[in-house]
């Protein structure tokens, strides 16, 4: 049994997604010892013992230290079955992180998750199904064809009520993930603004969300020169009818595609006393920020990419801003419980007498803390050994590339 330090880095419920999944995924018992110990709340908290049942579920294994408060967990799978399954948080804790740790093996499964769909520090579920899923469909073709993520009802704090599913595709006995290339950003070709209010929020809200957020979409695309200018962009404002959602609640998604086939969003969600504009704003400057930067992968994909890195074949390849916090704890643990995976942090060569521009963006996950000396990523143990070097262009981006475990479905 491998033991991952809970404590670690970010510290948080990313890493006990990640190891669950990875465990789930090759067949490899794990103990998560001090579960969240760098969160107000430390331990397992509802949102994250009930991912952690359900991955207990889909992949007949048996889990200890299964209690909310719990501060060590251990997780030894079985082979994963295909079959439909429900997880319910109680809570308006998010449902969309729960997607994380759901492995990916040779079996197919429908996925049923209530909770928050729109919550604080997680993603919301628009961006899984307008950003996440089609990314994946595109960079696998036929192996995640099936792939879907659908919002059934939108849940809010405090009751959460939401409902996400989601089918996750089999993959044939033996076929191993190609590496992946998303080092080459190219043209906007279009840019898409979805707005929704639902409950007792005012009907125009939707509609003053998406009209800030692309009165900043503009601004950005016209400083791209005449590619940019060109960019339509597509406004979907919605009000949601009382089936499509439990509770009161407003937000917005901006997703911008390119000629080379990436896909970046940033989203925000209603505050009580902020006005609609403000939120567009924010929303529509997070993603200005990654466009003007020519960044591949916005700041939510750069850490959700890190599991299908590590796992494909060959040596994968990702071109973006400096990596978060997260992003360098979802490499961590891959290294930890992967043998043979390797990351390698190319950092930008700033211009002589430049000060290198920090990372995460204004609405990111924090900085990454990016170490002093080459060969090492921080000043923790653990980031320490992420290898750095001072060799990538003098653009400010990062190159990020891992030589993957070569995981073939069907082999623990």
């Amino acid at each position: 049994m491998k033991t991952i330090d809970g404590s670690m880095l970010e510290g948080g419920g990313q890493i006990l997604r990640y190891s669950a999944a990875l465990s789930a995924i090759t067949g490899t018992p794990v103990a998560v010892e001090k579960v969240r110990a760098k969160r107000s709340k430390p331990g397992l908290q509802p949102q994250h013992l009930t991912g952690l049942q359900l991955v207990e579920r889909i992949c007949r294994g048996e889990l200890q230290g299964g209690a909310v408060g719990s501060a060590n967990i251990s997780l030894r799978p079985g082979a994963a079955v295909c079959g439909r399954y429900s997880a319910d948080t109680r809570t308006a804790g998010s449902c969309t992180l729960m997607v994380q740790q759901i492995p990916i093996r040779r079996s197919f499964s429908e996925l049923e998750l209530l909770g928050g769909t729109d919550a604080d520090m997680a993603p919301p579920a628009g961006y899984l199904a307008d950003v996440l899923a089609p990314l994946l469909r595109r960079l696998y073709g036929d192996l995640m064809e099936g792939l879907d993520v659908q919002i059934v009802r939108r849940g809010f704090y405090p009751r959460g009520g939401g409902i996400l599913t989601a089918r996750v595709p089999s993959l044939p006995r033996g076929t191993s993930l190609p590496p992946l290339d998303l080092t080459t950003r190219g043209n906007i070709t279009q840019v898409t603004i979805k707005s929704f209010a639902a409950g007792r929020v005012p009907a125009t809200v939707p509609q003053r969300l998406a009209a800030s957020a692309e009165a900043v979409i503009r601004r950005t695309l016209r400083g791209l020169g005449p590619a940019g200018r060109s960019a339509p962009i597509l406004v979907e404002a919605v009000l949601e009818p009382p089936d499509r959602a439990f509770g009161d609640g407003c937000g917005v998604l901006i997703i911008a595609d390119t000629d080379t086939g990436c896909r970046l969003g940033a989203s925000a969600k209603g505050e009580r006393g902020v006005p609609a504009e403000q939120i567009g704003e924010r929303a529509a400057e997070e993603l200005a920020e990654a466009l003007e930067s020519g960044t591949c992968v916005d700041q939510w994909m750069q850490d959700q990419l890190i599991i299908w890195m590590a796992l494909a074949s060959g040596v994968s390849r990702m071109r973006c801003c400096e990596p978060s916090l997260h992003t360098r704890t979802a490499m961590v643990v891959a290294e930890t419980l992967l043998p043979g995976v390797k990351f390698t942090l190319h950092r930008p060569a700033p211009a002589r007498g430049a000060a290198r521009r920090g990372s995460g963006g204004k609405g990111g996950k924090g900085k990454a803390g990016g170490g002093e000396a080459d060969g090492g990523a921080g000043s923790t143990p653990e980031e320490a050994q992420l290898t750095v070097t001072a060799d990538g262009a003098a653009d400010e981006l990062w190159l990020v590339e891992c030589r993957g475990a070569g995981w073939a479905a069907g082999r623990a």
